[in-house]
């Protein structure tokens, strides 16, 4: 058994009404409060706010398994079965309404895991809904019209067309981003180029950076047991070791005062990692405590009690 006394007053995470508790040691704690003072806080960076993956209301009428090559001939209609069940179910989509996917237990840190699904895109180039699918989309998604109306952010009081997907900002790939997924033992964040069509699903959170470099280092700091620790200590557990890194809890996360020195020392061992040369995870630690501009023994308490 484990104890230790505090200050009812040192328990809250912060000084806003209803605050949740965080049951650390004052050591741990007292690591947790210096990184929280290291930088502003993920979404009042240049990052933002993270975002929700996109959402379908029914995978089952989106999701499809296009037979290999689509991405080829963007203009032809493409052979696709059901990539939600188990694929009896046969029929063409036009390929330039397919798009790959990216689904949260694909996630791993630094990449995805292979996944020949597709995504039917009923959106255009500029995000806004189509008005009118073409034909291969349409009959594909006809037989799902009825649930697809009945989708609760159907009824949002928007006329959009049955066939809307929501929440669609995280997929614009007019910048790079930093996706992980909502749940994990640890974050695990991979970055996708800028003009890469992937769609994270609702199964992911996603960051829109200002560059690559800076992309790069955010993967990075979110991979390092350092971010880990933190991130532990506020997320929502989950059963089995598992926590949820859902939006406020990342949002949360401090950045580098000095986030182009940050940049500096993390986007390498990210670029690295690219190439077939993950750096380790006391690599990765050393990198985000010089780049927080702490002591390893500000932050010893914190990663031993949250990590162990």
């Amino acid at each position: 058994t484990l104890a230790w006394q505090m200050e009812r007053t040192e328990l809250p995470l912060d000084s806003s009404p209803g605050a949740p508790w965080l049951l650390l040691p004052p050591d741990a704690r007292a690591g947790f409060d210096r990184l929280a003072r290291a930088g502003p806080p993920l979404a009042r960076s240049a990052f933002g706010r993270p975002l929700l993956g996109v959402k379908s209301g029914c995978n089952e009428a989106f999701i499809v398994t296009p037979r290999p090559g689509w991405r080829e001939e963007p203009g032809a209609q493409w052979p696709v079965r059901d990539g939600a069940h188990d694929g009896a179910r046969e029929g063409c989509v036009e390929a330039e309404l397919l798009r790959p996917l990216l689904r949260g237990e694909h996630v791993r840190a630094w990449r995805a895991e292979p996944d020949d699904a597709a995504l039917v895109w009923t959106h255009g180039v500029d995000h806004a809904v189509l008005q009118q699918l073409p034909p291969g989309a349409a009959a594909w998604l006809a037989p799902w019209r009825r649930r697809l109306e009945a989708r609760s952010d159907t009824h949002s009081g928007t006329s959009s067309p049955w066939w809307t997907l929501f929440r669609t900002e995280s997929a614009r790939c007019d910048v790079p981003r930093v996706v992980w997924s909502d749940i994990g033992k640890s974050p695990r964040a991979l970055v996708l180029p800028g003009n890469d069509p992937t769609v994270p699903l609702n199964s992911c959170y996603v960051a829109r950076a200002p560059s690559y470099e800076e992309a790069l280092a955010l993967a990075a700091l979110l991979n390092s047991p350092v971010a880990a620790a933190w991130l532990a200590a506020i997320a929502e557990p989950a059963r089995g070791g598992y926590y949820r890194f859902l939006g406020w809890t990342m949002a949360r996360l401090p950045m580098p005062s000095d986030w182009t020195r940050a940049v500096d020392l993390l986007a390498p061992l990210a670029r690295a990692a690219l190439t077939g040369a993950p750096p380790s995870a006391p690599a990765l630690a050393d990198a985000a405590i010089r780049a927080y501009r702490v002591r390893p023994s500000d932050v010893a308490p914190l990663m031993t009690w949250c990590l162990r």
